[in-house]
């Protein structure tokens, strides 16, 4: 019987103390992830919305093929991709930067003559690395933006608009958002 109080009593004791002692580990957690980042050398991650200024480069000239294109009717289950493309008609590199796209069912990648850049989704889904890539197009070639949709992953239905976002050099373009537009059947199907 002495025992069972013993038991109680040094429970009792260690309830009343661990609270304070958890509060302070999530108090000194937080402290440390806030100056982490503070102190971190990775670059600030923007939002869909927000993008990060690029340096205008005078004669870099962006013209794009077409803004949207229509996926059409498709299935929550079809994947669909669109390509656009992208020409540097001025006489200096044009780049391409922050790239992301507005849903985590949409992906972006980007052809241009020094190879395929990595897949883009939405910047806070991508690697840190993938964020960071820069494209080149210099003057008169062309690159190719391939944009996916792939419904499944965020299952609507009806009229669906979604978008890829990047950043250029061109002063005229220094922000440019492409957009695909399907009419989603079979949305309330769930996986």
């Amino acid at each position: 019987m002495q025992k069972t109080n013993f038991v109680q009593s040094a429970f009792a004791s260690a309830k009343g103390s661990i609270i304070p002692l958890m509060v302070g580990v999530v108090i000194v957690g937080g402290v440390s992830v806030v100056a982490y980042r503070a102190i971190s050398p990775q670059q600030p991650l923007a939002t869909f919305s927000e993008m990060l200024p690029v340096k205008a480069t005078k004669g870099a000239t962006l013209s794009i093929d077409r803004e949207e294109a229509e996926l059409g009717v498709m299935s929550v289950v079809d994947i669909r991709s669109a390509d656009f493309r992208l020409r540097n008609t001025g006489s200096q590199p044009l780049e391409i930067s922050q790239v992301r796209t507005s849903c985590m069912c949409t992906f972006a990648k980007i052809e241009t003559s020094n190879g395929q850049s990595p897949e883009f989704n939405m910047a806070m889904h991508n690697d840190a690395t993938v964020n960071t890539w820069k494209g080149l197009v210099n003057p008169g070639e062309e690159a190719v933006v391939t944009v996916t949709y792939n419904p499944v992953l965020m299952p609507v239905e009806g009229s669906v608009a979604r978008n890829v976002k990047f950043a250029t050099n061109d002063p005229q373009n220094p922000i440019v958002e492409l957009g695909v537009h399907a009419t989603v059947q079979g949305g309330s199907l769930t996986r």
